[in-house]
């Protein structure tokens, strides 16, 4: 079975949410190096980072195409 057009929408909004988290895990990681992990900024990076990943999953596990019915 194929995705229809909302399931391919969900598919790109789960790219751009693992792109944007890979992206604040980046600036997350200079600013631990640079600020330290005490500073609020970085524990703010982190959070971001891995709510952004969560969301991404969610939104790829409703993009998948729905599971061919079993043959009985």
């Amino acid at each position: 079975m194929k995705r229809n057009r909302m399931r391919k929408f969900a598919f790109c909004l789960a790219i751009g949410g693992f792109a944007g988290s890979v992206i604040v895990a980046g600036i997350f990681l200079w600013a631990a190096v640079t600020l330290g992990l005490g500073h609020v900024a970085s524990a703010s990076l982190f959070a971001s980072s891995v709510f952004l990943a969560c969301c991404a999953g969610v939104l790829y596990a409703m993009s998948l195409p729905p599971r061919a019915p079993d043959a009985r």
